[in-house]
């Protein structure tokens, strides 16, 4: 069986990144719930008491978020050997279970909210604060996104979802003030937050789905197989043959790939050592964040 040696400095480095990251997407959240509050209270408007909402939800997010990858980026130790990257997938399901609640109360208020309409005031301060919101979401997303492909985080891309959900909710908001303002209907207000909580309720199905993919050990996509063949047929003039039981799956920011090698009968010992361990690690130049096992097998 041969392993590789964790690289302790680019853990660190990618730890230190993710971190930065996720204290900045809370110093949003606390930032756009100060905003929506003060527009909520001036407005009277249910949509902006939904965005709000999702707001607060996105600090609780972004604060669990935050102690997930603090975690995840320890070093794996003696009682968890394969390191601690699951926590950020229990992140995910917990979040998505609170969004989720969060989803569907807002639909039940919102419903209230037709039967016995309420007209909005101050509609043009709802819309300047709308506008800024949609502004540093924006630009939240996109550090998010980028900060989540480099390190492959579930936690952060968990989080680019829900601020990426923010815009098109705060867009919605913006729409219903407009109409409100422009035409006068007072259904237009917990329409659209009915709008907003059926898209709240989808995102926590997504982001609740995708993390028991991960705590059940779910396999890696297939071109992960498809990459790590092309591989191993590059060493075949070299005495492989081939591979089978191949198995991967993911904790947190890293993949885990396990196989057994077929190498000719005629190699010796050292020999069939030295490529196997040549094989492993070009399987993890081609995977990235990939720790590798394999089992070599005589051939046949």
């Amino acid at each position: 069986m041969a392993t590789r040696k964790t690289d302790l400095h680019s853990l660190h480095e990618e730890g230190v990144l993710k971190g930065s990251t996720a204290r900045l997407s809370i110093y949003a959240a606390v930032f756009l719930i100060a905003l929506k509050t003060g527009t909520g209270w001036l407005t009277a408007s249910i949509s902006v008491w939904a965005s709000l909402l999702d707001s607060v939800m996105d600090l609780f997010s972004s604060t669990l978020n935050y102690l997930a990858v603090r975690i995840s980026s320890r070093p794996a130790d003696e009682d968890h050997l394969y390191g601690h990257g699951k926590v950020e997938s229990l992140a995910g399901l917990f979040q998505a279970l609170v969004i989720g609640l969060s989803g569907t109360f807002l639909i039940w208020e919102a419903v209230h909210r037709l039967r016995q309409p309420h007209p909005t005031s101050a509609q043009f301060i709802g819309i300047g604060s709308m506008a800024i919101a949609i502004v540093i979401s924006l630009a939240l997303v996109m550090r998010l996104r980028r900060v989540a492909r480099q390190t492959d985080s579930p936690a952060l891309s968990s989080d680019a979802v829900h601020y990426a959900t923010d815009i098109y909710i705060n867009l919605g908001v913006l729409a219903a003030l407009l109409i409100t303002v422009l035409t006068g209907w007072l259904w237009a207000d917990p329409i659209v937050s009915i709008a907003i909580a059926i898209y709240i309720l989808w995102s926590a199905a997504h982001v609740g789905y995708e993390s028991i993919n991960v705590l059940m050990d779910r396999r890696l996509p297939e071109d992960v197989d498809e990459r790590v063949a092309v591989v191993v047929s590059r060493y075949r003039d070299q005495g492989v043959v081939g591979f089978h039981d191949l198995r991967t799956r993911r904790s947190g920011s890293h993949k885990f790939v396990d196989l057994h090698l077929e190498v000719r009968r005629d190699k010796t010992f050292e020999e069939a050592h030295d490529l196997t361990v040549t094989v492993l690690r070009a399987i993890e130049a081609e995977l990235s964040r990939t720790r590798v096992q394999i089992h070599t097998d005589p051939a046949g």
